[in-house]
């Protein structure tokens, strides 16, 4: 018997030869670009890095240039930080320290950056807050609990606790969120040992004043309120200049227990005044 089966024609194996092409031909376009046209293109070693963020919600190494100064990439490939303008490759300026191998001439980076941290916290930020940062584009600074990105411009954890430092201490005095705000509440000390610290804004635009609310041991279990009084000789020069002439029993911090002092002379020490 003659046998049956027909050959497959010959237009279906033409549509299967360019199916195949076609499919070749989209893999080869998608590897050659992914390759060569898509490559990343070399970073501009004259423009400021920034990497991905620290992860660690403590600073504990830095990988970035000082506030003030830029990072660069020499001729020999060492990471730089320059204070000044580069142009190819080179510093026209003051180089502050080295991201690479330190030397005689260029000091570690870290060291500078830890220097300068220990100064500018110290002056700035509270001790709940000590890491500083500055963003050399937006001009914001603060401090901040998180670790910072690695190019210290701000911190990595967003829901940390930061404050801000201003343009001047006069306006940071009558911001409650400024950096120098909360490091005169943390460093304003109880004068009893159940207590609770308090800033407050009596007016808008002046300095804040500290208070504190505290219970005499011993007996007492309503709490009272106190002023500190250097905060409130700072508040009143803005909001009242004229004050020390005024006169008024309210401005007596010497025997009124309604500032903190003083109530912890009378009431705490027990050393009562006459």
């Amino acid at each position: 018997m003659a046998d049956k089966c027909t050959p497959i024609p010959w237009i279906i194996c033409l549509l299967l030869f360019l199916i195949a092409f076609v499919a070749l031909y989209i893999y080869l376009r998608q590897w050659f670009a992914e390759g060569f046209v898509s490559a990343p293109q070399q970073a501009n070693p004259e423009v400021l890095a920034i990497p991905e963020p620290n992860k660690t919600p403590i600073q504990a190494t830095a990988t970035f240039c000082p506030p003030g100064s830029k990072y660069f990439v020499n001729k020999r490939g060492d990471s730089m930080c320059c204070e000044g303008d580069i142009e190819h490759r080179k510093c026209n300026g003051t180089i502050v320290c080295t991201l690479s191998q330190p030397t005689a001439k260029y000091p570690s980076c870290g060291v500078i950056l830890q220097q300068l941290q220990a100064k500018i916290a110290t002056a700035y930020c509270p001790p709940s807050m000590p890491n500083y940062y500055v963003n050399e584009i937006t001009g914001e600074k603060g401090c901040t609990a998180s670790g910072l990105t690695t190019t210290g411009d701000g911190p990595v954890h967003m829901d940390a606790s930061r404050c801000t430092i201003g343009i001047s201490p006069l306006s940071d005095l009558a911001d409650i969120n400024s950096c120098l705000n909360h490091k005169r509440l943390e460093e304003f000390m109880c004068i009893a040992p159940e207590c609770s610290k308090h800033l407050d804004i009596r007016k808008n635009g002046h300095p804040a004043i500290l208070t504190q609310s505290f219970v005499v041991p011993g007996g007492e279990s309503v709490p009272r309120n106190c002023i500190d009084e250097h905060s409130m000789e700072i508040y009143l020069d803005s909001a009242e200049p004229n004050w020390r002439s005024s006169g008024k029993p309210e401005y007596n911090f010497v025997s009124d227990i309604r500032y903190c002092a003083t109530a912890k002379s009378s009431l705490i020490d027990k050393k009562y005044i006459s």
